[in-house]
């Protein structure tokens, strides 16, 4: 956690030593470098439990700092504190109790490391590339109506989540942008074998899926 925050501060403190160059429009002058913060809200799910959708909100904040290699292409990495997870209701058949209904929380926290490549066309740029997360902090409870002990240990999930990301932004008002991403985890954040009994879907585990709604400014 130490090593991320003196990151964070890095790419914070480099951004005010470098010119700001983002969408064409706000400034004409031929620029290298970018960087700034960003904050919004993801909408989560965990694909490989019982319930579905989107239902779940988290926050994500953090900075980024990026290069212009010419006026369409450029690259960006970023550094984010990020919170996915999964909230719905289930229907379970337990035996022998029979079909009992249940909510369900997974709140996980992560500090996470994307790095994209982006195309620039006026005002709008696509993104994509990967992203590398550590787990910082998990918070999973069942109530079916009274909440079921988890074992911490036994179901615990995988410290980290590498995920492929995509996305398309705008340029809306000179520094400020607004960008919508779709994140999806290339590798199980849980085995099947460590979910809770009876509150798996498939066989190959537990993935984060979610959209993001965010704004940037850049310094």
């Amino acid at each position: 956690m130490k090593q991320s925050g003196y990151i964070l501060v890095l790419i914070l403190f480099c951004t005010q030593h470098v010119y700001a160059r983002w969408y064409d429009g706000w400034d004409d002058r031929p620029r290298t470098f970018t960087g700034g913060l960003a904050a919004g809200i993801n909408f989560c799910q965990v694909d490989g439990d019982r319930y579905f959708g989107y239902r779940k909100p988290g926050i994500v904040a953090g900075g980024f700092a990026g290069i212009h290699f010419n006026e369409r292409i450029s690259a960006q990495m970023e550094l984010l504190f990020s919170q996915k997870g999964s909230e719905g209701i289930a229907h379970v058949d337990l035996y022998p109790q029979g079909m009992l209904s249940s909510r369900c929380h997974i709140g996980l926290s992560y500090v996470e490391l994307p790095v994209l490549l982006q195309y620039h066309y006026k005002s709008y740029v696509i993104e994509g590339g990967g992203s590398y997360a550590v787990l910082v902090r998990t918070n999973e409870w069942i109530l079916e109506p009274q909440e079921l002990y988890i074992d911490k240990e036994a179901s615990r999930f995988n410290t980290t989540d590498i995920s492929l990301v995509t996305g398309v932004g705008r340029n809306v008002y000179k520094q400020l942008g607004v960008q919508v991403r779709f994140r999806y985890s290339l590798l199980p954040i849980r085995p099947n074998e460590r979910i809770p009994a009876g509150y798996g879907w498939g066989t190959k585990g537990q993935f984060n899926n979610l959209l993001t709604v965010r704004m940037s400014y850049t310094l």
